[in-house]
């Protein structure tokens, strides 16, 4: 099944509920999902599947509502997720991590008639965050109701914890076994999907303001799915772990990939913690992955890391240079490692390395190749002017795959593309004989001195100078009356060696990098990096210290 899909470009022309029902009934047997050393056989997980999806149809959700989730990682958002898109509804998936001012402004937007949260998650106590979120929040039998969100209609609970309090739905209510499934119907719905319905609605991180609603048909996330599977050589017989949130669009790629396109079993852990997913690699042999950088460095420094069956080899990175060195040591030899460029708004690939590129170089520095039929250019950051081969400026591309415009923001989508049509990414990087390399956020390149610094360049530089004598870096720019921003960037030495002055870092990079590319102040860094709740560093705390130290020494 899954060599013919990969032949083929049905994929394109097909929903995830249609492939879903296809891979599950060519595989009834076959593990699904093991989550707590529990399996579920696809078979089971679409007769849950089903039986969730009546019970969205009971409780009134049908084509084009909204389901907004605050999810887990966990069975019951997989089974969620296929119910949610079986029925023809939106599926909406939330940051648990949120305060409650971005909770309350993005679900004012996204209008949801359902919320499904999961009851706590970690410490965080999540019904707390969307009471929060809502103060006016009612519940009365199965129905809720709040003035500040009036398109709500219901509020449905997993309870992972505790007992479901009283007024939530109980999630173990709408997969009762005993719940009676009109097939017929359930079927006709799946049938009547169409490739090019908006069924997704997937929010973007949001750095600079609230988090926009990117909408999506079925092929975005089918297109990952088929590239991702083809580009890491997925066969039937591969074992995904799963490292991320299910608010996630990686976290959405596992789902769709592993269950809908590859008929892969999946291993889902609730919230990445480094040694607990060294154990399930070991104890379950799992092949393949996906992770940021934070990710792979977690695992890496557990403890006895050595002592761990890491049988991962095939995995997809989103990070430097070092963290591809970093993984090609951790898995055996000839692994697959692919390198990417995703954004939320291309579903969320836009380039990806190619599995049988035999060229180190590339594959270490490079993001891949964009995708068939994604057309990327580069463009200068002030004047929107085309750039040739080589030159850094704003990643721009037309694709086949594009999100369907932002929900409720007519304004913010027109102002996403240029006359010529392409999307503005926002993102800073360049173009070199097909491939992309992505060099960070335009917010991660500032202006110095009148030059343009990108910090992700920084950082790869400094680490290919002192490779011997650093153990990883971090840069950021901050604030400065002279320089405009100021490049700081953090150390971690190797081994306990003690860090040389910030004059001699930077004599020692003067003729190997651009004068106005080498940091004005180098500062010490001691254990993990701070990271956010999607598993990236957190610059933002970067920053911050970096402030505090700089003052402190002023």
């Amino acid at each position: 099944m899954l060599n013919e899909r990969l032949r083929s470009h049905d994929w394109y022309h097909r929903t995830i509920p249609q492939l879903f029902a296809q891979t599950c009934a060519a595989h009834p047997d076959k593990v699904a999902i093991v989550f707590a050393e529990r399996e579920m056989r696809f078979g089971e997980l679409h007769a849950q599947v089903q039986r969730v999806a009546q019970g969205l149809l009971d409780l009134g959700v049908g084509k084009g509502d909204v389901v907004s989730t605050l999810p887990s990682a966990t069975p019951e958002f997989a089974v969620l997720y296929y119910a949610t898109l079986q029925v023809g509804a939106i599926v909406n998936p939330l940051n648990l991590l949120w305060g409650t001012t971005e909770l309350r402004g993005v679900l004012q937007r996204n209008a949801p008639k359902v919320i499904l949260a999961v009851d706590q998650q970690g410490p965080r106590d999540v019904l707390a965050l969307l009471q929060g979120a809502l103060p006016d929040l009612v519940r009365e039998g199965d129905r809720a109701r709040s003035a500040s969100l009036p398109s709500l209609q219901r509020v449905v609970c997993v309870g992972r914890s505790a007992q479901v309090p009283a007024g939530y739905i109980d999630f173990e209510t709408l997969r009762d076994p005993s719940r009676a499934v009109d097939t017929a119907r359930l079927q006709a719905l799946v049938d009547q999907g169409q490739a090019t319905d908006i069924q997704f609605m997937c929010q973007t991180s949001g750095t600079t303001s609230l988090s926009k609603s990117a909408l999506w048909d079925h092929r975005p996330p089918l297109a990952t799915a088929h590239f991702g599977a083809r580009n890491l050589r997925i066969t039937e017989d591969d074992r995904y772990i799963n490292l991320a949130p299910f608010y996630h669009n990686s976290g959405l790629f596992a789902l769709t990939m592993n269950l809908a396109y590859a008929g892969t079993t999946l291993y889902l852990m609730d919230g990445f913690q480094p040694q607990a997913a060294l154990e399930l690699i070991d104890r379950h042999g799992c092949t393949c992955t996906f992770g940021f950088d934070a990710h792979w460095q977690g695992m890496r420094r557990v403890p006895n890391f050595e002592t761990y069956r890491f049988t991962i080899c095939k995995a997809i990175l989103a990070g430097e240079p070092r963290t591809y060195d970093l993984v090609r040591g951790m898995c055996p030899p000839g692994a697959t490692i692919n390198n990417l460029y995703a954004q939320t708004e291309n579903g969320p690939l836009v380039s990806l390395a190619d599995h049988d590129c035999v060229n180190e170089d590339i594959n270490k520095f490079t993001h891949g190749r964009p995708l068939p039929g994604v057309q990327v250019v580069i463009k200068d950051i002030d004047t929107g002017a085309r750039l040739v081969q080589g030159e850094a400026g704003e990643i721009c591309y037309k694709s086949p795959y594009l999100f369907r415009g932002y929900r409720q923001q007519p304004d913010e989508t027109a102002k996403a593309f240029d006359a010529e049509g392409y999307f503005h990414s926002g993102d800073y990087g360049h173009l070199d004989n097909g491939y992309v390399t992505y060099l960070g956020r335009l917010g991660g390149v500032v202006k110095s001195g009148g030059e343009n610094v990108s910090t992700t360049r920084v950082t790869t530089d400094l680490l290919n100078i002192f490779g011997e004598a650093f153990d990883d870096v971090k840069t950021v720019g901050i604030d400065d009356p002279y320089w405009g921003t100021k490049v700081v960037s953090f150390v971690r030495m190797r081994g306990g060696q003690s860090m040389p002055s910030t004059a001699e870092l930077r004599e020692a990079c003067k003729g190997r990098m651009a004068v106005y590319e080498i940091p004005r102040d180098f500062l010490a860094w001691s254990g993990d990096w701070p990271v956010t709740p999607e598993g990236k560093i957190d610059f933002k705390r970067l920053q911050a210290v970096a402030k505090e130290q700089l003052a402190a020494t002023a």
